[in-house]
């Protein structure tokens, strides 16, 4: 009964990560129709391109993306 439980909470954990990521990946579509995709939101500068092979969903700069999870 408790590796059930556990399993039941792994596949909880599973499904909430895998919604995270397919939110960020159809925002990621979005920008790329707005025609914005490779722009860093906060600070409009371009994103390199060896950040977008890394991460091709971000959306904030390091700096900005720090700023971001300070004020979460």
């Amino acid at each position: 009964m408790a590796a059930s439980g556990t399993d039941a909470a792994t596949q909880t954990r599973l499904h909430e990560a895998d919604g995270k990521h397919l939110r960020v990946i159809e925002d990621a579509l979005t920008r790329i129709r707005h025609e914005s995709f490779g722009i860093y939101e906060e600070c409009w500068q371009p994103i390199s391109k060896a950040r977008l092979e890394a991460v091709p969903w971000t959306r904030w700069c390091r700096e900005g993306k720090e700023r971001q999870d300070s004020r979460s």
